[in-house]
């Protein structure tokens, strides 16, 4: 089956420019927003903890980047990941980092080519870096990958924010390229551990693109990261389907004092050492 790939390390990238605000410290002597957030000392490099449901088509190749915080010491070079769930196949991209660049704290991420040749649910919430000799076991949040049998769809297509700050709602259009025959979506669903994504029905005529908004709800300051790739079901031609949506990067837009201690209070098992 033909690996589809999504640009998400360059989408992550766009993420991290909003985090990065937080940890800049200008160089002038006014008095900014983000100079006023104390950044605790990083001892060991640390992965941010996200929550992620991504929906996926058996054999798709999905491209991920895992974002982490540094001080004097670094990654090094990674040659092998294993998630804690065994069926994850995982291919290691480049890690890149940008030293004190922020003030107190450096950011960086790795990039991940992932997929998954068997159908089902799988929880992954730790990976294991290998570099060398040398192996250490992160906690990275709570990432689900929701994989189906269903080849992708020729005559859909799926839009929406690559990015977004806004933590209550989710963007999905949808574009319809049978030229015959209506399509009817019977539900767009996402399992989150912190959010809550409300589904919709909708019926997209042939030839026709609609654009719906479903609402999010929950708790979004218990992550520092989130993706959003949702399942969706719909019908074409009297037949039953599955595929997935749009992905969605979902970042805080603005950083207080709070997020910034909750991001430190919560780093236990996340360090890379």
């Amino acid at each position: 089956m033909k690996k589809i790939k999504f640009l998400i390390p360059v989408i992550l990238i766009l993420a991290l420019a909003v985090i990065s605000v937080v940890f800049w410290e200008p160089k002038n002597t006014e008095t900014t927003e983000a100079s006023k957030i104390n950044i605790p000392t990083i001892e060991n490099p640390f992965f941010l903890k996200g929550n992620a449901y991504i929906s996926l088509h058996k054999g798709e190749t999905f491209s991920l980047s895992l974002p982490f915080l540094f001080g004097d010491s670094s990654i090094g070079e990674i040659s092998t990941v294993i998630f804690d769930a065994s069926e994850v196949e995982v291919e290691v991209g480049e890690v890149n980092e940008t030293p004190n660049q922020y003030g107190k704290a450096g950011l960086g991420y790795l990039s991940l080519d992932i997929s998954i040749n068997k159908a089902g649910i799988f929880n992954a919430q730790k990976m294991t870096l290998i570099s060398g000799d040398s192996s250490v076991t992160v906690d990275i949040g709570r990432i689900v990958f929701d994989v189906n049998n269903d080849a992708p769809p020729t005559n859909l297509e799926f839009t929406g924010a690559a990015v977004q700050t806004a933590m209550n709602e989710y963007t999905l259009g949808i574009q319809n390229n049978d030229k015959s025959e209506d399509v009817t979506i019977k539900s767009v669903t996402a399992e989150l551990a912190a959010l809550h994504l409300y589904t919709l029905t909708a019926s997209v005529p042939a030839g026709k693109s609609v654009s719906h908004t479903l609402a999010l709800s929950g708790d979004p300051e218990r992550y520092a990261w989130y993706v959003l790739k949702p399942k969706v079901v719909y019908t074409i031609a009297g037949h039953e389907k599955i595929t997935s949506g749009y992905p969605t990067i979902l970042q805080l837009g603005e950083w207080s004092q709070e997020n910034v201690d909750s991001i430190f209070g919560n780093k236990a098992d996340s360090e890379y050492k």
